[in-house]
């Protein structure tokens, strides 16, 4: 079985922190949100949850490019 992965710059989780300019937990949770999907914006290295994660930069910043600011509560 062969996969082919998105073209793109693929970064490991610490390398790309930066180029996101999130924190490693932002980007988890987000992760967990649903707002990045496995395949497109990241894949694992393994099958356990402490594998490594590689990320998929430019797919990542379409998604972070997408968000609004909140609307203001009052």
């Amino acid at each position: 079985m062969s996969y082919e992965l998105p073209a793109g710059l693929w970064l490991r989780t610490k390398d790309v922190l930066g180029e996101l300019n999130l924190s490693k937990a932002t980007l988890f949770r987000r992760k967990k949100e649903g707002y990045f999907k496995i395949g497109t914006h990241f894949v694992t290295t393994g099958p356990t949850p402490r594998a490594n994660v590689l990320w998929n930069v430019e797919a990542c910043r379409k998604v972070l490019s997408l968000w609004e600011v909140p609307e203001e509560q009052g």
